[in-house]
């Protein structure tokens, strides 16, 4: 990934979208922003005992950084939701795990402490999407759902698809104890050593499997437990999120 800093927030970018003409998109790290103690400092979380004039800031620190004119997020649950964003929406906006929209000037938000965020750009057809992807969103096949969307709202075809596959829990520490329990038994192929698997690989072949062409797939190889400069909720709990945006100018 691009290491770049905008208005003073160190902020990464995927090396294919970063060459496409008017599409905006960003991974913060935990830096940056005005948060105090475990949510130091730009954390993007309401939820998770912060002060949310902080966040507040934060969320504005990111949006002006971007040149977007609002942010949007949901609620995420863990689910295969989705919504289509207009053109007037701003803030939270509903329950989803994945946001989608074909107007400018609007930033799609994820926020993270492990979980995947995985970008979705058909660059000519001007629609991009967002999808919030933990353990649990992989074994619902949250990546087929989001393509499934795009198709059957804005006319995508999956094949003109690239996406980008944000930092976030790494095979070297995505162990499940309980996965007899928790992963479908179709998961054992992606089990690596003692209880330890490959969600990037399981996001990827979904991915693939749903029509997105591979060589338009990127990965940030990055885990968020291993490298301190992002939230980790397996390494820290009480902690605070990071997010990955993307959007349209």
């Amino acid at each position: 990934m691009l290491r770049e800093q905008e208005n003073g927030l160190p902020l990464l970018r995927f090396v294919a979208l970063a060459g496409m003409e008017g599409v905006v998109h960003a991974v913060t790290t935990r830096h940056g922003g005005v948060s105090q103690g475990a949510h130091a400092s730009l954390n993007l979380g309401h939820s998770n005992g912060d002060d949310p004039a902080a966040v507040a800031a934060n969320l504005e620190r990111l949006r002006q950084a971007l040149g977007l004119e609002r942010l949007v997020w949901a609620q995420q649950v863990h689910g295969t939701g989705m919504l289509g964003v207009g053109g007037s929406e701003s803030g939270l906006i509903g329950q989803a795990d994945g946001l989608a929209t074909d107007q400018p000037g609007v930033g799609l938000l994820i926020k993270q402490a492990d979980c995947q965020a995985v970008v979705l750009v058909a660059p000519q057809r001007r629609v991009v999407a967002n999808l919030h992807i933990g353990w649990r969103g992989n074994v619902h096949n949250m990546a087929q759902a989001g393509v499934r969307f795009l198709r059957e709202r804005y006319g995508v075809d999956p094949a003109e698809l690239w996406a980008g596959i944000s930092p976030s829990l790494g095979s070297c520490c995505a162990e499940f104890v309980n996965h007899a329990t928790e992963l479908p038994e179709d998961f054992l192929r992606y089990r690596l050593w003692g209880d330890n698997f490959d969600l990037w690989q399981i996001t990827m072949d979904q991915l693939t499997e749903a029509g997105v062409p591979i060589q338009q797939i990127e990965m940030s190889a990055m885990c968020t437990r291993c490298a301190g400069q992002f939230f980790s909720y397996r390494r820290e709990g009480v902690t605070g999120r990071f997010g990955t945006v993307v959007g349209l100018r």
